[in-house]
């Protein structure tokens, strides 16, 4: 009897999001609808065109993606103090996670990675 291949690994949730392209698209969406939003369009009013790259590409590598936040940006630790001493409210928190879950919709991110 031949010998089993091992189960292929399940994908990295990079791989089932759809790849970088995904999480691009994911925060091309979420940051527009931020700047369209009464509650967090004010903090984000000096926000440069490159903000959506810089956090798809951190996300994309706590997702198990590239590293290039880490290269270009400096990692964690970098995202950590652009956030520092900015009073984000729980209204703030709650509005963010709103717009990205619509953003996640939006764009037909699955629901579920054993279903993607």
């Amino acid at each position: 009897m031949p010998a089993e291949s091992p189960p292929k690994p399940p994908p990295t949730l990079y791989e089932w999001i759809g790849g970088m392209p995904a999480i691009e698209r994911l925060m091309d969406t979420f940051y527009r609808k931020v700047r369209q939003d009464g509650v967090l369009a004010p903090l984000f009013a000096h926000m440069n065109a490159e903000h959506p790259r810089h956090v798809a590409h951190f996300v994309a590598e706590v997702l198990g993606g590239p590293t290039l936040y880490t290269k270009e940006r400096g990692g964690h630790p970098h995202m950590i103090s652009r956030h520092l001493d900015r009073q984000l409210t729980q209204p703030h928190r709650t509005q963010w996670v709103r717009l990205l879950l619509e953003a996640a919709d939006e764009i037909g991110i699955p629901d579920d990675a054993d279903r993607g």
